[in-house]
């Protein structure tokens, strides 16, 4: 059986042409299409259009999406809640809030939404892990800025009035590493969280049907931080599903009905009212949502979520 690695973004394919010669070449055949471990949804990245052009005798998409559903193509995958095993709890120190940082944001690739979020959170009090460079020619090519520009121009624009002032670095040596466990993650961030009350999450697939939850979500459950998340439409409500709590108590998570622009616009509104409130009514509300933190701490170490996930409209 022919097999075929895709490399997916948020809405496109980025060996899209290497895939499409793999297609023409295997006609008539058995083929395997594997989102290299990815949850992307396969209808955004224009995957299912792209096989309907073609004639095969079976096509298997192997996906860590785990709503991904399709009526002729056999969808499998075995590593859904593979950023959900975890083997070192041991971070018991940084289970704390200093006071000095309302917000965290730590963002590798910049994709649209990043790069937004960075330049808003940048006049809030934010702690901020921005590690894209703009000044130099090669990272330059993967800024979405032209769709952020597209989606809402003023973020571009304070992005661009900023763009000296990045990339933003805070450790002194970059351990990111492309596959990476949440543990290494989270071993590579944790000294930082401390500092932040609220983590600004920013997932890699933000459109369609998908639900697929990476280190950037599990990272402050196991850190012992509130979220706020940019990911795909009912994110909070899959993870409510899993068991796990989310903090509409404290601040208006309406939107997570949302999708893309819409989602991103609200999140910024969300961020706002947060940044208004004074350093004791922040103090009293990180003092009053322990138990919130707790239970999803409690619930990610000992495996006890629930992985039955139902699709929500």
């Amino acid at each position: 059986m022919n097999k075929f690695t895709i490399i997916p973004a948020d809405k496109f394919i980025w060996n899209e042409t290497e895939l499409l010669n793999f297609l023409i070449a295997n006609q008539n055949n058995h083929i395997v299409i594997d989102t290299n471990e990815e949850g992307c949804s396969a209808e955004s990245i224009g995957l299912y259009k792209l096989l309907d052009l073609f004639s095969f005798q079976s096509v298997t998409i192997k996906t860590n999406n785990i709503l991904e559903t399709h009526p002729t193509y056999h969808i499998t995958g075995n590593k859904f809640f593979k950023f959900f095993n975890i083997d070192n709890t041991n971070y018991t120190e940084y289970h704390m809030w200093n006071g000095n940082n309302v917000f965290g944001a730590f963002y590798n690739r910049p994709i649209w939404h990043r790069i937004g979020l960075a330049a808003e959170l940048y006049e809030h009090n934010t702690l901020l892990n921005f590690r894209a460079n703009p000044h130099n020619e090669d990272t330059r090519a993967l800024f979405e800025l032209q769709k952020l520009f597209n989606i809402n121009p003023l973020s571009a624009k304070k992005f661009l009035n900023l763009i000296d002032s990045f990339p933003s670095q805070l450790e002194l040596k970059d351990g990111y590493t492309v596959g990476a466990t949440t543990q290494q993650h989270t071993d590579q961030l944790c000294k930082f969280y401390p500092n932040i009350l609220v983590d600004i999450v920013a997932e890699t697939f933000v459109s369609g049907r998908t639900f697929f939850v990476t280190e950037k979500t599990v990272r402050p459950m196991l850190l012992k931080k509130p979220f706020i998340i940019m990911g795909p439409k009912n994110f909070m409500i899959y993870l409510r599903q899993m068991g796990f709590r989310t903090y509409y108590e404290y601040w208006d998570e309406d939107y997570d009905g949302y999708e893309g622009p819409q989602k991103y616009l609200k999140i910024l509104e969300v961020i706002k009212t947060i940044a208004t409130k004074s350093p004791d009514e922040l103090q009293a509300m990180s003092r009053s949502m322990q138990d919130i933190l707790e239970h999803n701490y409690n619930l990610l170490i000992t495996r006890a979520y629930n992985k039955k996930i139902t699709y929500v409209e």
